[in-house]
Parts: structure tokens; C-alpha cells; sequence
């Protein structure tokens, strides 16, 4: 839908501190209107990218270079909304900054709601606020025609916890310790529980209780709709506002899916509901609640801007991108303790989510999120009380409660997550509870390997932290030798404990499914290792390459030509870009003539999971001078590896294929995201109701989602990027030929899944496996 401003609304857009107000430049106003910004970097385009750019924030984070790049661009933005540098010395001096947009409909003004202002301003002024160590809130408010008061409805305030995990979803995610901690968190305040509910039920809910908070937990739509898949039928209808559709047909025009949660369906068992029709419910019979959490990814863009601007509730907190779960348990936990502690009457929302986001921004965890946003329908520079309070660190009132462990174990695992140091649990929080100070806290983890065993142990001294969440910190040793060489799947155990002051409070076991070594789970969990399963040490690959060395010198006409990688393309220039491109011919023609191969379907996995598949070595592939399309795109990025010329794994919906960088600068250029490359300009078309998740990027090396797509669509059509299509190795057709195989194959956006590059992989430590040879 366009954003277009009509005479009668005129959209603008302020940054408000304490002490003084910036107007930013007109946006989306008429064609040669006065103030109109240049295009590209209008406010819809901006808003486009700098959300691209944020969501592939795992691609940059932690390399300076890249950060002070964007920072350095976060300051060209705001100059071209008008903010000069000045402006931006006085804005770091605040403690507070509100961005403040009018609100008419869902169709007009979308790009200043789901431009990421909390970052793109900390970023543009860190450079004056970084010296002097000084930090600031950054609030949204909605402007409307009615401006409410700060206060609630009524004394005795209740809450509204709703939590929804519809269509076998609760069966992985259970609501039972968040509802534990919110309803700590309240003391006296009265609380209401509601499962599962249809949009029908929800309204139904809200109309006879009125509650002044609600709290949403659950998944947004696009996430619920891919954690379904792991576990539902293919063919499994999904109701949305339409009717019907089957999920695999919903996923594959994920851009569509709209911002929302998901509920349970009246019809179907899943229904999408977006956040205008969420909305609508929670505003049931003129309903407008005080404050509504929304405790779900990606939040932040649509689902908390629409509760507020269509009067469901007075304020709302949503995140704009992925979170920690524990680190969204732990804010929402401050917040509601913050107001426990004040009597209804006297409420300071803005005050609270200050105190509660000035603690959260402390965690390590932190840094992963693009931010925690607050919209507000009231004015939010001086409500009332929050003129003289100043903002502290807030504080938990920790339950009488011994030490407890909230863990989640992964049910299948195999080598490739171990050797990399993939998770073991979804989910591992140990509360601190009554945990005085100086009390020592030990985990235990035991993964059983027949006679083996492998081991993880910690201990550690309780500090003021109320929870340390160790997901990403259990990780046991790779000595026990099942592991490595496990070819078929074996059933094991994992057992957990805790000890608080070494005694033991809790010891449970779990099962685990250990998939053979050389299996791989096609899905969200452990596609991104991939890359292990690229061997360039395996013998077949030394030798094709070896095999190779006759067809370089021929190609580059040249008896002392060899494999150089990009040391042959000094720089960019079209002429030595040439002299890598022949390089990658003489490996194909080497495959095409010396090793004749044929296609054949994958090895049997014996397993109900339609996303495993086995992979074939490339001493496998030729040894049986065969393979799938997987083995063989892994068997030529692996030859690419060994002669230093970058490649990448292109996966598609049902396909994989393997490409290249035709020169090191151009890689480098996609990992930080530069501005002045090509993928620059990607995704700078947006709709007002368009999901806001689809390419978010988890890993550094694994970019995924239409954003993704439409940049490497730019990089190939720069010819920065080459595709090929590995299985016309099997029809031994030629060079360009298999180049433009590979192009048309990368042609449609809704084949596409993600592209995973090489030496990011193997920068951020994914390493090939220790497989050599291998068998079927």
C-alpha cells in the first residue's frame, strides 16, 4: 500500500528532548512539495533498509569497522531528515528522547512506525555520548486528535495474562514459569489466565473483565507459522482472514503473512491474526486498557504501534526483533514490579519502562536486540511525575524461593551441532531465587554415549543477577568416539542437575536422539550448519584440483598458470576478474571430463523427519561418481575452498546450488553491509501490512528471507556474485551454460530459503567436519 499524505493530513514526524524539539523534514509529502526528502532516501526507503540492515545485524556486529560505517550512516540519515551535527550534540546531552508521529489509519504513515528510531538514533549520536559514557530512552508516541490522560480507568487494577501456543505448539512451549513470575511480580494486583483462545474468545474475555493491563505471550505469526512446520503436517490448513490456506502454501509467500499473533482458530487449529484485528478485539465494547504488553518477537513495527493507535491501549511495549526469551521475561518482570509497587491511582508507565529498560540494556544479552520500544497515546516528555523523578536501575523483589533451573534440551542432535558448538538446549535459566551473594551455584549436564559419556560442569558464585541464562554457554567435549563415528540413530540421555551450596535441588533426565554423523536437518534449528559438511580437506577434492591444473593453464593460456584465488584480480577490474572466473572453469571442466558423474537420490535416513537427509563425502560422490544436488553443490564449494576463491550454498525450496565471489572485496562488502554496495539499495520497497520479520538474519553466515533475496538478486545482476548449477555436472554440459542454469534457478522469490557464505562461516569458527571418505 502507498504512503501518501492527503492535503487535509500533512505526516511529520519530532524528536523531542526535555529541553528542546526537532522537526524533522516532511515525508511522503506530494511530488515537488517544498521539504519533499530526495528519493532514495525518502522516509519509506530508509525505514526499508536501515530494518534490512538491522535484522542482518548478525552479519556486522562485533567488527568495528562495520559499526562505526553504520553509525556513521545512522548520522547521514537523520542529516537528511534535517538533524545536522549540532542538533545531534544537543540530542546526546538528553536523558530522554521522544519520537512523536500522528496516527490517522493502518495505510498511512507505516514507515515512520517501523523505522527502527531507537537505534538509528543512539547510533548517530554515540559518537558524542561515547566519551562522556552517557545513555538515553528512546520513546514513541502516537499523536491523535484525543489525547488521554496517564492514568487508569479504576483502583484495583487487574490483569489479563493471555497465552497462546495453538496447533500442537504447547507440546514444545509451555507459558508455566513466565505466568509464575508475573504473577510474583503483581503481589496483590488481581490476575486473569487465558489459554489458547480464539479471536472470538479474546474479545469475548475483554468485554467482561475490562482488564487495565493485559500481558500477550505467545509467537508472532510468521515465527508460530515456522515452529509449526517442525512439527505439523505439510498439507495442515492454517485459517486466515481469507478462509484457509495450507501451511507449507502460507510459508512460501512469507512476506504476506501479516504482523500479528498467532491464536487458535474457530475452524482451523491455527489461525493468523493480525494486528489490526488484535487490535480490535483487546478495544472490544470501547474497552482501552492502561498498558499491554506484548511478550512476542518482532512486535514492535506493527502489533504495539496498532494497539495503541487504534485506542486499544493507552501504551504498549513490543520488540522489534528477535529477544531472549529470558531477557523478554526479565523486562516484562521489572515492569510489572515497578507498578506493584505504586498504587493504581499514581502509575508512571513511561517511568517504569525508563527504570525496567535502564537494568535490561545492562545484561550481555542485550547488545543481540535492536530494541525495546514503547508507544504511548499520551504525551510522554512530561507526564505526570516522570518531571522530577530521574531514572535508576530497577529492582526485583527476589521471591522466597530456593535457586530453580528452567531448561529446555534439544530432542535430536548430531555431530555437526557439537563439533560447532551449537546449543544443547533451547532454553537454559537458572533463577537465582533466595541465592544469597557468595552462594555457590553448580550445573551438571551428562550426555550418555554408550559406554562413554561426555560432561559439562559449572560453578559459579551468586551475584546481584536475578537469572544467567547459559543457552549458548553448555557445551560438552567431542572425545567420546560414538559421536564421531555414529552412522545410524541412536537413542541416549542427557541428564541435568543444580546444587545450591552443593545441595542438590533438582536432577531430571531427558531423552535424546543422537542422528548419525553425516546427517543433516534441512530447518531452522540446524540448517545453518551446513558449512561443516564442506570438506576441502577430503582426498577427492586435492584431487580434482590436481585433475584441474591441466585445464588452468590451458583456459588462461598461460604453461605456469595455476590456482591463486584472487591474488590473480589485484583489484576489481572486469579484465582480472577474468583470470578468477577461469579458475572455477578449469575446476568444472576437470569435474565434467575426469570424473563422468550421474544424479542419484540420497542415502535412506531412516527417520520420520521429512528435513533430514544424508550427505554424501566427495570421496563418496566419487566413489560411486554420483550424488544429489546437495552433495554435489557441497563437493564444488569445497574445491572452491581449496584453491581460496570464496563460495557460497544457495538454498532453495527443494534445491541447493553452489556460487562464488568473483573478488574478495566484494564478500567483504556484503559481511558489514556497507551502504555503498550493491545490496544497499535491497528492500527498499515496503507495504503497510507486510510482515516485518521475514529476513531476519540469526547467523553471521546465513542471510534468509525476501529481503535476502532481492540484495543477492543485485549482487548477481553486479556479476559480484556467481551462481552455478551443479547438476548439469550430471548432463556435462558446459561452463556458462551451468552459470546460467544457475541464475534461472535463483529466478522466482518464493524458491528461494537463504544463502549461506563460506568464509563467514569459517571466520565465525564453523569448521568442516573431521570426515574423510565416508559410506552410505
Amino acid at each position: 500500500m502507498a504512503d501518501t499524505a492527503s492535503s487535509s493530513f500533512l505526516q511529520f514526524v519530532e524528536i523531542l528532548t526535555p529541553k528542546e524539539t526537532f522537526r524533522l523534514r516532511e515525508c511522503g509529502g506530494t511530488e515537488g512539495r517544498p521539504g519533499r526528502l530526495p528519493q532514495p532516501r525518502g522516509l519509506a526507503s530508509q525505514a526499508m533498509r536501515w530494518t534490512y540492515v538491522l535484522r542482518a545485524r548478525e552479519r556486522w556486529l562485533g567488527m568495528g569497522n562495520a559499526q562505526l560505517a553504520h553509525e556513521a550512516d545512522a548520522a547521514a540519515t537523520l542529516h537528511d531528515f534535517g538533524v545536522n551535527d549540532a542538533a545531534l550534540q544537543r540530542l546526546a546531552r538528553a536523558t530522554r528522547v521522544v519520537v512523536r508521529m500522528p496516527y490517522r489509519s493502518e495505510g498511512v504513515g507505516w514507515a515512520a512506525r517501523i523505522f527502527p528510531w531507537e537505534y538509528v538514533i543512539a547510533a548517530a549520536t554515540r559518537r558524542y555520548r561515547r566519551a562522556a559514557d552517557r545513555h538515553f530512552t528512546v520513546m514513541r508516541e502516537l499523536g491523535m486528535s484525543r489525547r488521554p490522560a496517564w492514568k487508569p480507568n479504576r483502583r484495583g487494577a487487574g490483569l489479563l495474562f493471555v497465552h497462546s501456543a495453538p496447533g500442537g505448539l504447547r507440546k514444545e512451549w509451555s507459558f508455566d514459569d513466565e505466568l509464575r513470575r508475573i504473577t510474583a511480580a503483581l503481589g496483590n494486583i488481581e490476575i486473569e489466565v487465558l489459554a489458547d483462545p480464539t479471536l472470538e474468545q479474546l474479545e469475548e474475555k475483554v468485554r467482561s473483565m475490562r482488564p487495565e493491563l493485559v500481558h500477550l505471550s505467545g509467537f508472532d505469526n510468521l515465527q508460530g507459522l515456522k515452529a509449526l512446520r517442525d512439527i505439523a503436517q505439510a498439507r495442515e490448513l492454517v485459517e486466515v482472514e481469507a478462509g484457509a490456506q495450507r501451511l507449507t502454501d502460507l510459508l512460501a509467500n512469507e512476506r504476506y503473512v501479516p504482523d500479528g499473533m498467532l491464536l487458535a482458530g474457530e475452524k482451523c487449529g491455527v489461525a493468523v491474526v493480525s494486528a489490526l484485528r488484535l487490535a480490535a478485539a483487546l478495544g472490544a465494547g470501547g474497552h482501552r486498557a492502561y498498558f499491554v504488553g506484548v511478550s512476542t518477537q518482532n512486535s514492535a513495527a506493527r502489533t504495539s504501534a496498532l494497539l495503541v493507535g487504534q485506542r486499544a491501549a493507552l501504551a504498549s511495549v513490543g520488540f522489534q526483533d528477535a529477544v531472549e526469551n529470558a531477557l523478554i521475561d526479565y523486562f516484562f518482570e521489572l515492569i510489572y514490579t515497578q507498578l506493584s509497587n505504586t498504587d493504581p491511582t499514581a502509575w508512571n508507565l513511561p517511568l517504569a519502562f525508563e527504570q525496567a529498560w535502564l537494568s535490561t540494556r545492562q545484561k550481555p544479552d542485550a547488545t543481540r536486540a535492536t530494541g525495546i520500544a514503547l508507544w504511548a497515546g499520551a504525551p510522554l516528555m512530561h507526564p505526570r511525575g516522570m518531571r522530577h523523578a530521574e531514572a535508576r536501575p530497577a529492582e526485583l523483589l527476589q521471591a522466597d524461593v530456593a535457586p530453580y533451573l528452567q531448561c529446555v534440551p534439544e530432542k535430536e542432535l548430531n555431530y555437526s551441532v557439537l563439533h560447532n558448538n551449537g546449543p544443547l538446549f533451547s532454553k537454559f535459566v537458572i533463577q537465582r531465587g533466595n541465592a544469597a551473594e557468595g552462594d555457590s551455584l553448580d550445573i551438571d549436564v551428562e550426555l550418555h554415549l554408550g559406554a562413554e559419556s561426555a560432561r559439562y560442569r559449572r560453578r559459579f558464585k551468586a551475584d546481584e543477577t536475578p537469572f544467567y541464562d547459559l543457552a549458548n554457554e553448555v557445551h560438552v567435549p567431542l572425545t567420546a568416539s560414538l559421536m564421531r563415528s555414529c552412522h545410524e540413530a541412536v537413542n541416549s540421555a542427557l541428564v541435568v542437575q543444580l546444587s545450591h551450596n552443593d545441595k542438590l535441588l533438582s536432577r531430571e533426565t531427558y531423552r535424546l536422539r543422537l542422528l548419525p554423523v553425516d546427517q543433516w536437518r534441512d530447518n531452522d534449528k540446524d540448517g545453518q550448519w551446513l558449512p561443516s559438511f564442506v570438506l576441502p580437506r577430503d582426498p577427492a577434492v586435492i584431487r580434482a584440483v590436481e585433475q584441474a591444473q591441466h585445464y588452468v593453464r590451458v583456459l588462461r593460456d598461460n604453461p605456469a598458470a595455476g590456482f591463486e584465488g584472487y591474488q590473480a584480480a589485484p583489484t576489481a577490474e572486469e579484465e582480472q576478474l577474468l583470470a578468477v572466473d577461469l579458475q572455477v572453469q578449469a575446476v568444472w571442466a576437470a569435474l565434467v571430463h575426469e570424473w563422468q558423474l550421474g544424479y542419484i537420490n540420497p542415502p535412506p535416513t531412516y527417520s520420520s523427519n521429512l528435513d533430514s537427509q544424508r550427505l554424501r563425502t566427495p570421496s563418496s560422490v566419487l566413489g560411486g561418481r554420483s550424488g544429489t544436488c546437495i552433495d554435489l553443490a557441497l563437493m564444488f564449494a569445497a574445491c572452491l575452498e581449496l584453491i581460496d576463491i570464496y563460495p557460497v550454498i544457495f538454498l532453495l525450496n527443494g534445491h541447493a546450488l553452489p556460487g562464488y565471489w568473483r573478488h574478495h572485496a566484494f564478500q567483504d562488502d556484503y559481511r558489514t553491509l556497507r551502504t555503498t554496495s550493491v545490496g544497499a539499495t535491497a528492500t527498499t520497497v515496503g507495504e503497510a501490512a507486510a510482515d516485518s520479520s521475514g529476513s531476519r538474519q540469526q547467523y553471521s553466515w546465513q542471510a534468509l528471507g525476501p529481503g535476502a533475496y532481492r540484495e543477492i538478486r543485485e549482487l548477481i545482476q553486479a556479476r559480484q556474485l556467481v551462481p552455478i548449477e551443479t547438476v548439469r555436472l550430471t548432463e556435462h554440459c558446459g561452463f556458462v551454460e551451468a552459470i546460467e542454469s544457475g541464475i534461472a534457478a535463483l529466478a522466482e522469490a518464493q524458491d528461494f530459503h537463504s544463502v549461506l557464505d563460506l568464509v563467514t562461516a569459517r571466520v565465525d569458527g564453523i569448521t568442516p567436519l573431521p570426515i574423510v571418505g565416508g559410506s552410505e
